[in-house]
């Protein structure tokens, strides 16, 4: 696809996100629809791998979760930068990112945002609201900037709001920008593709999950990115118990001075009778999805 093909297309969708949040205002304000998560797709880009599958990278102490379907491809988060991140998509087949999503913009979880943004082609950002923090945000907006340079789009998260990636519909469920740390202010979405969910919580802490609870929303899922790599802050247990997952991910570095992932919060899996995955031990962790069913596929 030459420049003004992909400029042209990138236009296009601009123009459809758009149209449908302000439908979408409308008709809230007019009070004739609940229903927010009306999804907008992502159709351009370089066809990439064509199975359906989520993989969880190992960057080490960090977060990088590659979404792939139909030959398009989502990225949450990029690593703590210790990790080429890049050479790794490379060597999946990833030249184009058609949407990259930031949970919230810790190093560890933003560290390889620069080497993606130079070394591949980034169409779409969604980003946190850089107002509501002050914690590395300078180097964080540099990129911003160096991708919007090169004629990608960026999309401030909000609650509610989705878009699709090949079968994948990925829905923003919960964003509290008024939480007192930036680990609760971390962008939490679900993925989900022939009624199979993926829910990917960043950084989250029981605070959040407890918020997310309150306010009524659906975290059933069958695989859950365990919040902030496992600590004894997160996965708390009314939330594992909404939850149900039949598999845990977490993504943590060996040997990491945190004592990632923590005793309790295995155990709180464990006895929920959850299948439990981490990079530290399995390195990447790949969830394919074929007719409805899940296979796990991991690297060690």
């Amino acid at each position: 696809m030459d420049y003004k093909s992909r400029k042209k297309a990138r236009q296009i969708v601009t123009a459809t996100v758009l149209l449908v949040f302000i439908i979408i205002a409308v008709l809230s304000a007019l009070g004739k629809t609940d229903d927010i998560y009306s999804a907008v797709g992502l159709n351009k880009g370089k066809v990439t791998p064509t199975d359906d599958f989520v993989r969880v990278i190992d960057v080490g102490q960090g977060d990088s979760i590659l979404i792939c379907s139909n030959g398009r491809s989502a990225l949450i988060d990029t690593g703590d930068g210790t990790t080429d991140i890049c050479s790794k998509l490379r060597s999946y087949g990833i030249r184009e990112i058609d949407a990259l999503l930031i949970s919230h913009i810790h190093t560890d979880h933003t560290g390889g945002f620069d080497d993606i943004a130079s070394r591949l082609t980034v169409d779409n950002l969604i980003m946190p609201d850089f107002g509501k923090t002050d914690e590395n945000v300078k180097p964080v907006n540099t990129v911003v900037r160096s991708v919007l340079a090169e004629d990608g789009e960026m999309f401030t998260a909000k609650q509610g709001m989705n878009f699709c990636v090949g079968d994948f519909e990925i829905t923003v469920i919960g964003y509290y920008t008024d939480a007192k740390d930036e680990n609760n202010r971390s962008v939490i979405a679900m993925a989900e593709i022939d009624g199979r969910r993926f829910l990917f919580t960043g950084d989250a802490e029981s605070n959040a999950e407890t918020r997310l609870l309150e306010d009524g929303i659906n975290v059933d899922c069958d695989v859950l990115k365990v919040g902030h790599h496992g600590s004894s802050y997160s996965c708390s247990k009314d939330f594992l118990k909404s939850c149900t997952p039949e598999y845990a991910v977490i993504s943590c570095g060996e040997g990491n001075q945190y004592s990632h992932p923590h005793g309790v919060t295995l155990s709180r899996l464990s006895d929920a009778g959850v299948d439990i995955y981490r990079t530290d031990l399995n390195g990447d962790i790949t969830f394919y999805v074929d007719n409805g069913k899940i296979k796990v596929d991991t690297e060690k």
